[in-house]
């Protein structure tokens, strides 16, 4: 039997990260290798979710296979860093930490050159070819994120930031 894990149905509150002074989102979204099988199903809800497509391109999070353990997949989605390198190295002041904590691009201000895309760490800002600006994962205006919805398997789950990071310790055998 799979555990349950109690969360929020909205986020309500940044997380203040100890001598950083920082604001963080409270909740980050968690991939568990062991449990996906690369359905891409939270692909599908993210670009339904923000296009209103089932189209896999206009997704804000990418699920590949895994070229060191083939059978096996990886998620990569945005992790609202304490420190986004994505919002350093924008040239036009576009990317923004709202009061939640979530790092957001303004579609206003972007002018698509795509530098935090080449800044992040996992090149999770993609670009909106239709609007020539760059996008990426905004935890679903804050409430709770479609992708994590739509996975049936419960491969990426919505956790407290402390409890993440204790259970990717444990998954990494750390």
């Amino acid at each position: 039997m799979a555990t349950q894990v109690k969360v929020s149905r909205r986020l309500r509150y940044p997380v203040t990260v100890p001598a950083i002074n920082e604001k963080v989102t409270e909740n980050v979204i968690i991939h568990d290798p062991s449990l996906c099988t690369g359905c891409m199903q939270c692909m599908i809800g993210c670009a339904y979710s923000h296009y209103k497509t089932y189209d896999l391109n206009y997704s804000l999070l990418y699920v590949n296979e895994d070229p060191a353990k083939l059978g096996s997949w990886v998620n990569a989605n945005c992790s609202h860093c304490v420190s986004p390198m994505c919002l350093a190295s924008c040239p036009a002041l576009a990317i923004y930490k709202d009061d939640l904590g979530i790092v957001r691009i303004s579609a206003l201000t972007c002018i698509g050159c795509g530098i935090c895309a080449q800044a992040c760490p996992i090149a999770i800002p993609r670009p909106d070819t239709l609007k020539k600006i760059y996008v990426k994962c905004d935890m679903c205006n804050g409430e709770y994120p479609n992708c994590v919805k739509m996975c049936s398997t419960n491969a990426l789950r919505l956790m407290h930031r402390e409890e993440a990071f204790k259970f990717v310790n444990t998954m990494r055998g750390v």
